[in-house]
Parts: C-alpha cells; structure tokens; sequence
C-alpha cells in the first residue's frame, strides 16, 4: 500500500471492536473472518478478548501478525488461510465477519455459515455484516479518485452484486473488480434455512451521500449501506 496510515489502528477499527461488547463481554474467545491486515482484532484485544484472526491474502496475514507480536491486555492469532478450508480450533463465543460476506454464490455462502454454526459455543452469537442491495444499486455509475487510484461502482441486478472496480490513473486499461452478493434482510432468512443459524436482530449501518459528499452513520436501513445482522444457533 502506498499510504502507511492505511495499516495503522484507527477509530472506526476499536469502533467496531467495541460492538462486539453488546452480545459478548470480554475475557471472551472471538473468531474473525476475513481479517485482511489485523486492525479491529487487534482492537478487540486491546480490549481483552483472545481473537483468533484467519485470513486468506498473505501480505494482510503478515500485517495482521506484525500486529500481533505487540503487548496487549488480550490474545491475538493470526491464521492464513481459507475460511472454507481453515479449522481454527474449539468453539468461540462470537464469531465476526466484517466487510466482506457475499464474496461468493449462495451455496458457498451457505456453506460458510453452516461452518459459522459448528464454531459458535452455546449462547453465543455470530455478528455478519452484510450488503444492502438498494444503496449499492442506487451507487452504480459513480467513479471517484484517491491518490493514484481511482474506482466505479456499479450493480448486477440479475446476480443482485454490487460491483466495485479499481485501476491505477496511469494506466487505466488494466482494472480489478471485487463483487459482493447483496442481501435483504428477507432474503438473508432465506439463506440462513438449513445452516443452523437464525436472525436475532438487523443493525444498520451507515450511509455515504455523495452529494453532499458526507458519511452519515446514523440512517434508518432503506438508507444504509449495509447492516450487521446478529445470528446465533437456530432452535
């Protein structure tokens, strides 16, 4: 990365971090998915939880474990490799996945959450933050600029996908697209049948106004992003 305070720990990480707090009081054992560089584990054992971080990109992985070798009131371990695969061992009061549910199709997705279900302990609870089709929809078309890379978002309508497509301002012919599945909270019911999991409660995320060009945090869900759905094991 070019910019160094893009691996730093900032306010929005131990936000996150603190969230957890509402369903899983620390000492507790938290299982992250999708970690990329170890910041809101990190924050979480700054808050005296024993994390356990898996993540699949080696150079996230390595910035995650840098992390980790700091002193912190709480534990931290940083495992590379693929959630679908990884076994990280025993079962874990919270299991978190931040920014990134929706990478694959639904059969993946299901199967990911059935393997959520095996690592949850009883009365515990998973926190899965997750795309709202309507705003990314909404979102499609806008381009923007940051240092020397510039980004479009756009929307599958037929997949329900957003789209978020990168390049460099120098060479604008070679582009790199990440897409997310979008779900409603009516359809992630649906998804959820057969995995073991049920919705306790939707949280909803914050919300980006490109024209005024300010983020607001406190919108109702027909506005956000994206929201956390809170999950535990299904009766």
């Amino acid at each position: 990365m070019d910019d160094a305070g893009a691996w730093d720990i900032q306010l929005t990480h131990r936000e996150i971090a603190r969230s957890v707090q509402s369903v899983a009081p620390p000492p507790a054992r938290v299982l992250e998915l999708g970690a990329g560089g170890g910041q809101v584990a990190a924050a979480l054992a700054d808050l005296e939880y024993e994390v356990v971080a898996v993540e699949l990109v080696p150079e996230l992985a390595a910035h995650a474990q840098f992390l980790a070798t700091a002193q912190r009131p709480g534990e931290m371990t940083v495992l590379l490799g693929n959630f679908y695969e990884i076994e990280p061992g025993g079962t874990f009061e919270v299991v978190c996945y931040w920014d990134g549910f929706g990478i694959g199709s639904d059969v993946e997705q299901r199967r990911l959450l059935q393997r959520i279900a095996a690592w949850l302990s009883p009365a515990a609870y998973a926190l899965v933050e997750v795309y709202t089709p309507w705003y990314w929809a909404q979102a499609a078309g806008r381009t923007m600029t940051t240092g020397k890379a510039a980004r479009r978002y756009g929307f599958d309508g037929r997949g329900n996908r957003m789209l978020d497509t990168w390049w460099s301002v120098s060479d604008p012919a070679y582009t790199v697209t990440q897409t997310l599945r979008c779900y409603a909270p009516a359809d992630l019911d649906l998804l959820l049948e057969g995995t073991g999991l049920k919705t306790m409660s939707i949280t909803p995320g914050g919300c980006y106004d490109a024209e005024s060009g300010r983020y607001e945090s406190d919108v109702p869900l027909e506005r956000a992003m994206s929201y956390v759905a809170t999950l535990a094991a299904a009766s």
